[in-house]
């Protein structure tokens, strides 16, 4: 199925990391009692007023 030489990556292993990574993250941020949705006034303060 592939060809001797061919160094290229498949698309499907490089979407397969990018899961995992951002699942990973959700899971540490989660288990150090962190939030995935943060609230406005933590990203832009002049919000918060």
């Amino acid at each position: 199925m592939s060809e001797a030489g061919n160094d290229s990556v498949p698309v499907w292993w490089i979407l397969v990391f990018i899961v995992l990574a951002l699942g990973l993250g959700a899971i540490v941020v989660l288990s150090v009692g962190g939030s995935l949705i943060t609230p406005a006034g933590a990203l832009w303060p002049a919000l918060a007023v």
